[in-house]
């Protein structure tokens, strides 16, 4: 069953979170895109956020390159 989620999709939410990251590591906070306010001590769960996306970047690239049947070599 397909979310719908594409990957460049879920590319720009982990992207979110990775700047998320940097702002919070530099001291400043940082908004996400749905208005969730981010400051340092919220750094364990940008990070969760960030291996969540990467999750869902790496799943949705196997789907797609299985159904092409093109096979990623060495990326897990």
């Amino acid at each position: 069953m397909s979310t719908g989620l594409t990957l460049e999709e879920a590319q720009i939410r982990y992207r979110e979170y990775l700047a998320a990251e940097q702002a919070v590591l530099l001291g400043q906070e940082y908004e996400l895109s749905n208005g969730e306010k981010l400051k340092r001590e919220n750094l364990d769960r940008i990070r969760k956020g960030m291996q969540y996306w990467e999750d869902k970047c790496n799943e949705i690239n196997s789907k797609t390159s299985s159904v092409l049947g093109i096979y990623p070599i060495g990326l897990k």
